[in-house]
């Protein structure tokens, strides 16, 4: 697995945008953060200082400067000395009690250093209070020590939890980029495999059901289309090579005895009508198929117009009459309004109707009828051919519509196989549904235009 990929996968990337994003709220909120409990420390401290300072002024007050002496000394002891210092100077500045080195040299609020006190080693920093109180100078200082390890231990706690957060994130973010390299190589792997060679070759879908799972789902789809239109492609291709293999060795046999007889003196009209027949049959396959091929394609989009499907079904109907009733067969149409238009190409839409109407006049015997009929509904207009020939057999009616089909028993009569072809074609160009049903007797082809344009 390419480590370099999975990092400059989208989601290792988010993260890493992500990370950045925590970095910054936690140094913009923590400094925030930090002067807010600065501050309240601080005021906390000040407070407790005044309520010393306060005793301390009451106890001057009370029990003179040798009270105050008195309660000093009882309050520096060991325990609390670099904590808590409180000192008193007369007016001239020199120490009565206390262990302050030096007065301030004004009064009101201090930071001072240790040199302010007479304690070895090292000592805090201290917020200090100096005030005058009937003729003296109290002093009163707190260690700064708690402030300083309650700030640093908020520094301490927010780095602590934005490199937890960051490393999560990051982990995070190289697991769903992993996750996605992953899915990515088989997609990789999926496509390199000729889908020829392995047409059931699919995509893996979880059920997750996330963003990965419905583009596999997309491919996949895509991938049956085309193995659909391979296997199609390669029966089309099959059927083809059938179906012209005896126009094409007729053909070739009738050149041949043009040969033979030209070579003895003979008569070559014969066999140049029977090679020409062959031919002409050739090229009524390949027009066909590339008629379908360009219908399907979309190429005749734009000469769609406003069609009179009545007027169409009526110019069909007296077009094929003499060519029924010759066939000893009668075709006959009814349409339930004289003006019902669609928008389609006339022409498209002729040849479907013709291509259904001889689908009938070919394979129904004498005496049989074929109607043709029109009806308006206020949704849908249908345009259905029926006839009450022999129908075709259940099991294969679902498949008169693929090219060179042709139904059991009628292989050996005129005919391509492509004529219903070309109809299913020209109804999907024109977003109509056609649907096949045996009429007991014969058959019933059923086109269906939705939402109509105009139904008079």
């Amino acid at each position: 697995m390419g480590r370099a990929s999975i990092v400059s996968g989208a989601p290792f990337q988010t993260a890493c945008f992500a990370a950045l994003i925590v970095w910054i709220i936690t140094a913009v909120f923590g400094y925030a953060a930090y002067l807010a409990l600065e501050d309240k420390l601080r005021s906390d401290l000040e407070l407790q200082i005044l309520d010393e300072e306060l005793l301390l002024h009451e106890i001057l007050r009370e029990g003179g400067a040798d009270a105050v002496q008195r309660a000093i000394e009882h309050l520096n002891n060991s325990n609390r000395t670099q904590l808590h210092v409180i000192a008193l100077f007369d007016q001239s500045g020199s120490a009565l009690a206390g262990s302050i080195a030096k007065v301030p040299d004004t009064n009101g609020w201090h930071e001072v250093d240790p040199d302010f006190v007479q304690f070895g080693g090292t000592a805090p920093i201290y917020m200090l209070h100096a005030s005058e109180y009937i003729g003296y100078r109290t002093v009163v200082a707190l260690s700064m020590t708690s402030l300083s390890q309650a700030l640093t231990t908020l520094w301490e706690g927010l780095l602590l939890l934005t490199l937890a957060t960051t490393m999560t994130v990051l982990g995070l973010g190289y697991y769903f980029s992993s996750q996605n390299y992953r899915k990515l190589k088989w997609v990789e792997r999926t496509l390199e495999q000729p889908v020829k060679a392995n047409s059931s070759i699919r995509l893996p879908v979880s059920v997750t059901g996330d963003q990965f799972d419905r583009i596999f789902q997309l491919v996949n789809r895509r991938l049956d289309w085309i193995s659909s239109s391979l296997n199609s492609t390669h029966a089309t291709a099959v059927t083809v090579a059938r179906d012209l293999k005896a126009p094409l060795t007729n053909g070739f046999i009738a050149l041949q005895q043009v040969y033979s007889e030209v070579e003895y003196g003979g008569d070559p009209r014969s066999s140049l009508n029977e090679l020409e027949s062959n031919l002409k049959r050739i090229r009524i396959v390949f027009d066909t198929i590339l008629k379908v091929s360009q219908i399907e394609e979309g190429t005749h989009q734009n000469s769609f117009k406003t069609v009179n499907l009545s007027a169409l079904v009526e110019g069909v109907t007296e077009a094929l009459y003499p060519v029924a009733v010759d066939a000893g067969k009668h075709i006959s149409a009814d349409y339930n309004a004289d003006t019902i238009l669609i928008r389609g190409d006339e022409n498209m839409l002729q040849q479907l109707l013709v291509n259904l109407v001889n689908n009938s006049l070919r394979y129904c015997p004498s005496g049989s009828w074929i109607r043709i009929s029109v009806t308006a509904r206020p949704d849908v207009i249908e345009l259905v051919v029926t006839d009450n020939g022999p129908g075709v057999p259940e099991p294969q009616i679902s498949k008169i519509f693929n090219a060179f089909f042709r139904a059991g028993g009628t292989k050996n009569e005129d005919g391509n196989g492509l004529g219903l072809s070309l109809v299913k074609a020209v109804a999907t160009r024109h977003g109509a549904i056609v649907t096949v049903e045996n009429n007991e007797p014969g058959l019933r082809v059923c086109v269906s235009f939705g939402k109509p344009r105009v139904a008079v």
